[in-house]
Parts: structure tokens; C-alpha cells; sequence
């Protein structure tokens, strides 16, 4: 416990050093994404039993994932109602289970493109875009308006739109209206790159959000990837947490993190990534967390899968090495 305090004493200082404010409700984030996966969605005993064992890893906080669907050919989005796995009525009761577990949720909605991917959104015309982002501010009011009703200790206003975000002074009405809503801290999840890199309504959230699929070199060298993160924490003085971060356990998986194409498994360089990225961040002082994708509601994982989970693998004890032992 002392060391925990000094520990906790000496980020803050650094903090107050580096321009950074920890701020009311931010909190350090040894996170998982927590996902509702078929049959045993977020309403199921099953999804209750996983949830209870994540704290023995030394995780303290889920990002809870509720999905809307959109088209890509058209500024339509759906959400809600009793086709969804993630209903209104299972967010609110995963969430309560979480808190009365010591567990802090980051409510993240996300959008499922159809026949497309949500960072290859764009309308040529201003009367789609202005509708896109109409359709758009109802979903994410909505959700923002969940989010206070199960007083969720992070809410998380968009996900990999990496042509949308362009349109900045869209962002900028959206997130003040959320604010409206909800009282809590405000992340964006971007994408890897480009649009991390270059977004430009950092200033106006509480963190500044990563979905960390940065390539790695086959030595795992990171100095370039926290180099990136790094200059765009100093330029707009936030802190960061990576509202995903992950690799599959396959064979090259640190070339292209988000890649789950069949090939050779590799749970062994799926630990070993998870292990250069926590080494490389877990201490600095400007970096508040990850939540690693992904932990099912029906916990599938396992020595034989070769997705994206840590869950049953050796990725998942490096995990609890660091959230346990690691200081923070």
C-alpha cells in the first residue's frame, strides 16, 4: 500500500510538470474491452461469470461496446431495439455488475458498417453530410444520455471515422451536446495514423483516445510508435489511454495488428506484443491506460484461436502481470 501511494503521488507530480491536469473523474485505466459475443450476450449468467473473474487479472475497468448499424451508401443509421445484442436493458445491468464488482466502465458505442468499414465513411454531398451527422448526433445522445443513467466513469463519443473527423466544426456541436448529457469525462477512439496523428478536437475531450494498431518491427522496438503518440499528447496537452489495443495470436501479428487472416498460430508473439507495448507505456506519466481488445460475454479464447483475444492465452497473464505488480 505505501509503495502504491508514493507510486500514485509521483505520477501526479509529473503530471502537474508536464502540463497535464489529472482532472476530475480521470482515473488510470487497466482496461478490457468487454464484448457481448453470441449466444451468452451481456444479459447471460455466463457473460455475469466472466465479468466476475476479471478482477483476479487486476483489470479495474470494460469498455462496454453497444453497436449501431449504418451504410455505407447512404446517411442512415439504426440502434436500439430488440434485434440488437446489446440492448438498452443489458448495457444498464452489465454496467451495474461491473460497479458493484469495483469495475469502472467506458461506455463505447460503435457503429457496424455494412459492406464497409466506419474510417471509409464520406458523403460528397453537403446534404448527406449535414444528414450523416443529424443521424449520427441522435445516436450518440442517446448513448451519452445511457451513459449518465448508468453512470459510466468514461463515455466515448465516436470511433474510427478517419475521413469524418475532417469535419471538424461537426465534432466540435456533437461533443458539446453530449457534454449536455453527461458529465463525465469524453474520449474519441481513433484509428492508427493519419487520423490520430492529425485530428484536431483534442482540446475539446478530457483524453486523448487510441485505437493502437501501430505496426511493430519484428524486434518489437517501440521508440517510433511513442514517439508518434507522444507529440500529439505535447501538442495538446491531454492524457492518453488506448480505447483499443490488441494483436492476434498469429504468426507476424506485430506487422499488422489488426490483421485475423488465417495462418500459422502464435500465442507466444501475441504475449510478446502485449508485452513491448506495456513496457513501453504502462509508466509514462502522460498515458492513463488500456483496454484491450477483447474479452467476450461468452469467453471464447482459448491455446486454439488465433483472434484478436487474450482471454485463455499467455497474452492474458501478461496482462495481470502488469495491472497487478506494474504501479499503477
Amino acid at each position: 500500500m505505501r509503495y502504491a501511494a508514493v507510486a500514485a503521488a509521483l505520477v501526479a507530480a509529473c503530471l502537474l510538470l508536464l502540463g497535464v491536469s489529472p482532472g476530475p473523474g480521470l482515473f488510470f485505466q487497466r482496461g478490457v474491452n468487454f464484448t457481448a459475443e453470441w449466444p451468452d450476450i451481456y444479459a447471460s449468467e455466463r457473460s455475469v461469470e466472466i465479468l466476475s473473474t476479471l478482477p483476479a487479472y487486476g483489470v479495474n475497468a470494460i469498455a462496454v461496446v453497444p453497436y449501431g448499424i449504418a451504410r455505407s451508401d447512404a446517411p442512415l443509421i439504426r440502434f436500439g431495439g430488440n434485434r440488437m445484442w446489446e440492448k438498452d436493458e443489458s448495457v444498464v445491468r452489465v454496467a451495474r455488475l461491473a460497479h458493484e464488482r469495483g469495475i469502472k466502465v467506458l461506455l463505447k458505442p460503435q457503429l457496424w458498417v455494412r459492406r464497409g468499414y466506419p474510417g471509409d465513411l464520406d458523403f460528397s454531398s453537403q446534404a448527406d453530410l449535414e444528414a450523416w451527422f443529424t443521424q449520427y448526433d441522435a445516436f450518440i445522445r442517446h448513448y451519452a444520455a445511457l451513459a449518465s443513467r448508468i453512470r459510466a466513469d468514461v463515455f466515448c463519443v465516436g470511433v474510427e471515422f478517419s475521413r469524418m473527423t475532417r469535419h471538424e466544426k461537426h465534432w466540435r456541436a456533437a461533443i458539446a451536446r453530449v457534454r449536455a448529457v453527461y458529465a463525465g469525462p469524453l474520449v474519441y477512439g481513433a484509428n492508427w495514423g493519419e487520423e490520430f496523428e492529425n485530428l484536431q478536437f483534442w482540446d475539446a475531450l478530457d483524453y486523448i483516445g487510441l485505437n493502437q494498431y501501430y505496426p511493430l518491427p519484428d524486434n518489437l522496438s517501440t521508440d517510433t510508435v511513442v514517439a508518434k503518440i507522444e507529440s500529439v499528447h505535447r501538442r495538446f496537452h491531454r492524457p492518453v489511454i488506448f480505447t483499443e489495443a490488441g494483436f492476434a495470436s498469429l504468426e507476424g501479428s506485430n506487422r499488422q495488428p489488426w490483421d485475423e487472416t488465417p495462418r500459422k498460430l502464435s500465442l507466444e508473439e501475441q504475449a510478446r506484443c502485449y508485452e513491448a507495448v506495456l513496457k513501453a507505456f504502462y509508466r509514462k506519466p502522460w498515458f492513463h491506460g488500456v483496454y484491450w481488445w477483447k474479452v467476450g460475454s461468452n469467453g471464447f479464447g482459448g491455446p486454439e484461436d488465433g483472434s484478436h483475444t487474450p482471454w485463455g492465452k499467455p497474452a492474458m497473464d501478461v496482462v495481470a502481470r502488469w495491472y497487478l505488480r506494474g504501479g499503477r
